[in-house]
């Protein structure tokens, strides 16, 4: 059982936020429609839906908690790997940029075959985690296991004269 966990009365919560449990062939079926109605708009509407979330996220924990950098890519870390995301590591951390991999991700595996990353919308929650941490941040899937790749990484920047 995961610590903070609460289900009923149609919510699940953790530590107090609300979640939705949905399959990841549902996100990635409407990835996919959307691929193909809007091409790369896609991706920017996937990557600002990341954004939403991971930062919000990522924002009570620095604002309500109190932690600062590394302590905020951390524990992101953890609730995307109990949340059922992948496996979640922080690969490297410093004042101007870190890198997350993600092992097993639910949606690199349900998008299937792919030449380039697909993992937009964990771009977008990577890039909220960057801006709650340096204040305004790029992001990008340096690379991604539909791909081919061994797990998907994805490297957050602070942009010129942010820190953490």
């Amino acid at each position: 059982m995961i610590d903070g966990l609460e289900f009923g009365q149609g919510r699940i919560q953790l530590r107090g936020v609300r979640f939705l449990l949905i399959r990841p062939e549902t996100i990635v079926g409407f990835q996919k429609a959307v691929e193909r109605e809007a091409g790369d708009a896609a991706r920017r509407c996937l990557v600002a839906g990341g954004v939403e979330g991971g930062g919000r996220s990522a924002r009570r924990l620095r604002d309500e908690l109190g932690m600062k950098g590394r302590e905020v890519v951390e524990a992101m870390c953890r609730m995307g790997t109990e949340i059922g995301w992948g496996l979640f590591r922080v690969e490297r951390y410093s004042d101007a940029a870190f890198e997350i991999a993600i092992a097993d991700s639910p949606y690199a595996e349900a998008y299937g075959r792919s030449t380039v990353p697909v993992c937009h919308f964990l771009a977008g929650v990577v890039k909220g985690i960057g801006e709650a941490v340096y204040g305004a941040a790029g992001a990008a899937e340096s690379s991604c296991a539909s791909a081919g790749s061994r797990e998907c990484r994805f490297v957050a920047t602070a942009a010129p004269g942010q820190w953490s």
